[in-house]
């Protein structure tokens, strides 16, 4: 949606890395590339390739001591405790991503997947409409795509790639989230969104339906459609 594009991630040869959490990375393997129309899987071929304190009164110092102002993170949970996930939709964007960046790894973890090398599970029930994880990385312009896409293939490393818009694209090859390992599907259980939070653009996976506890997260990569001859 939105332009956003996405390619796919390969493992290796003998490129076998530890279970990872929604955390960042560095230095996995990729195969990809990035179009202004789409995505295209980039000739793709099987190669080496994230306390409150208390305080008292001025002058008084056995007045009765008065909680210091929550934080900004105490507030957002203070109102997503009382209610379940599903209903915290109704809550400020704003808010439900602070929420996410704090609790993304105990929601996602990277395991071997039946569909391709690695992919994205969950490690616990997610709601449909819940925000799953942010799709981070560097953000380059997007002039600059092909020349970091040949700078990686010259040292044997596939790119990694995600549009924000026309003018700005998010570059996980070498540093990114756990996001990346997400696999595409054509029935899939996730969708990508850019969002807008404190004047910043962000792409997050949102979930498209009620995923179970153990189930590989999955999302459309959008790929264009080649013309048979």
């Amino acid at each position: 949606p939105g332009g956003v594009t996405h390619p796919h991630a390969l493992d290796g040869p003998g490129t076998h890395q530890p279970v990872l959490d929604g955390g960042d990375t560095h230095g996995d393997i990729f195969n990809g590339r990035v179009t202004p129309g789409g995505v295209t899987p980039g000739g793709v071929t099987h190669r080496g390739v994230t306390p409150g304190g208390v305080t008292h009164a001025a002058g008084d110092s056995d007045a009765t001591p008065v909680p210091s102002p929550p934080r900004e993170e105490e507030e957002d949970e203070a109102q997503l405790k009382p209610t379940r996930r599903a209903t915290s939709l109704e809550l400020p964007m704003a808010m439900r991503f602070r929420h996410l960046k704090r609790t993304a790894k105990e929601a996602v973890g990277v395991y071997r997947s039946s569909i391709h090398g690695r992919g994205l599970f969950c490690k616990r029930n997610i709601e449909a409409g819940e925000m799953v994880i942010e799709y981070s990385g560097v953000r380059v312009r997007s002039v600059l795509t092909d020349k970091r896409e040949k700078l990686y293939d010259s040292k044997g490393i596939g790119c990694y790639m995600f549009r924000i818009d026309d003018a700005e694209v998010v570059d996980a090859t070498m540093h990114g989230s756990a996001a990346r390992f997400i696999n595409h599907s054509c029935e899939p259980n996730c969708y990508s969104r850019v969002i807008h939070v404190e004047g910043h653009k962000r792409i997050v996976i949102f979930a498209l339906r009620r995923i179970l506890r153990g189930e590989e997260l999955t999302y459309d990569y959008k790929f264009p459609i080649e013309e048979r001859s």
